[in-house]
């Protein structure tokens, strides 16, 4: 896999790294890709929304950590939504690095995880339903992004034993339809699943609903029949999920149609990219395609480069190049060798400034106890593989200036926080310099 400015590539052999030019060929970058996101939902007349900031109002939330928690009293009923009409989209600033959903061990390893990550997203408010999400999201991937519907899977719910509603055959029917006008087969393109992938709660009470993942088979051939679909695998990847509230979830275990049905979808932007760019706009799919492999983690490589003085070479440890999970007392993890030490500290640098970066700008700061204790965790992780590179002295905050400059307009806090009389804090200033 070969990006502009970037010249590494994994081939499928484990010992192998092939060094090739930079080609020449005009991909989406980054920031285009998530303007292009806003911009198909800003001519579906959805409003474009900021984000909401990584402090939730949950109280037991640590971190913003979907793009559905700023609109939590509207799906509940305790607020109305205030557009006309009742559509809205947004790029959202999450960060999963603490209680249900921690990633914090396993980034650097492989070619996804992250601890911050922006989630692309657009709801309905008791305005459109099923067929207008799914058809508008086959129009973004397919008709608009050249996503090659072949490579597609769709999942739909159809629950187990004890499992609750009923198979969604409103979705299924829509994703069928879709499918079989690009010649494919939708008894191979869309498959089922149960509770744990394809049904949605937001509590054990409450709203919930049936949802349909995305899934992208990035296999060289592509021909994988969905049989890599939810299999934990990155050659198989989810980029996004549609979620369709219709149900409140009882105390009795009963389920009752909500009076408004509400959609509520979310697409892993670095997801996105890394596909986007990584194939060359969908015509190699020979190599590993990875979210560091793209023009969000770039610059932050290039800084890192010339503060250390080493090279981002782009290796993964055997576990990531064999699809495995990794794990801390894995022999491959505990013989890494120099490059590949040196890459696993490159990647978790650049996930954990922009962490840091992102959760100080919206004030909240390293500390003894709570979500500052799990900033803390990030902080030292990413001062302890600093080490790897040389680094003895401070250096992480020398790359605060990288991700304001390239993430800064659409995210101002972080240009306006930037600046050290704005650390108000002694305590933030001096942990910054680590």
């Amino acid at each position: 896999m070969t990006l502009p400015g970037h010249i590494s590539i994994w081939k499928s052999s484990r010992s192998q790294e092939t060094w090739l030019q930079p080609p020449k060929f005009d991909t989406m970058t980054s920031a285009q890709i998530r303007q292009s996101f806003l911009d198909f939902f800003r001519e579906k007349q959805h409003t474009i929304v900021p984000s909401s900031s990584l402090l939730p109002d949950a109280p037991n939330l640590l971190f913003t950590n979907a793009g559905m928690n700023q609109f939590v009293p509207i799906f509940l009923g305790q607020q109305k939504p205030p557009w006309k009409p009742a559509r809205v989209a947004d790029t959202q600033k999450c960060i999963r690095a603490g209680g249900k959903h921690n990633d914090l061990e396993d980034v650097g390893l492989d070619t996804y995880h992250h601890t911050f990550f922006e989630m692309l997203g657009n709801w309905s408010f008791g305005d459109y339903f099923k067929r207008e999400a799914i058809e508008w999201a086959w129009e973004l991937l397919v008709e608009r992004w050249k996503f090659p519907p072949q490579r597609l899977y769709a999942t739909v719910y159809k629950p187990g034993p004890g499992e609750p509603s009923e198979f969604d055959r409103e979705a299924h029917d829509h994703w069928a339809h879709l499918f079989r006008e690009a010649d494919l087969d939708p008894a191979v393109h869309v498959l089922n699943g149960g509770k744990a992938d394809n049904f949605w709660m937001m509590g054990d009470t409450g709203p919930c609903g049936p949802c349909s993942e995305v899934h992208v088979d990035l296999t060289p051939d592509g021909d994988t029949r969905g049989e890599l679909v939810n299999k934990e695998d990155p050659r198989c990847i989810e980029i996004w999920n549609l979620v369709f509230i219709q149900f409140t979830a009882n105390p009795d275990g009963s389920f009752t149609p909500l009076p408004q049905r509400h959609v509520d979808t979310g697409m892993g932007f670095e997801r996105v990219t890394a596909i986007i760019q990584g194939t060359n706009n969908f015509v190699d799919f020979s190599g590993t395609i990875s979210n560091y492999e793209t023009d969000i983690f770039r610059p932050i490589f290039n800084e890192l480069e010339k503060l250390s003085g080493k090279r981002y070479a782009s290796m993964l440890p055997t576990v990531g190049r064999l699809c495995e999970t990794p794990a801390a007392d894995t022999p491959a993890l505990q013989n890494q060798n120099t490059q590949e030490q040196v890459d696993i500290a490159f990647r978790v640098i650049a996930d954990h400034i922009r962490a840091l970066s992102f959760a100080i700008a919206d004030g909240i700061v390293p500390s003894n106890e709570g979500r500052g204790y799990v900033l803390r965790r990030i902080l030292r992780r990413a001062f302890s593989y600093g080490r790897t590179l040389g680094f003895h002295e401070a250096f992480f905050f020398k790359l605060v200036d990288v991700v304001a400059r390239t993430v800064g307009d659409i995210f101002p806090e972080l240009r306006a926080k930037q600046k050290p009389s704005c650390w108000r804090n002694f305590r933030v200033k001096r942990i910054l310099r680590w």
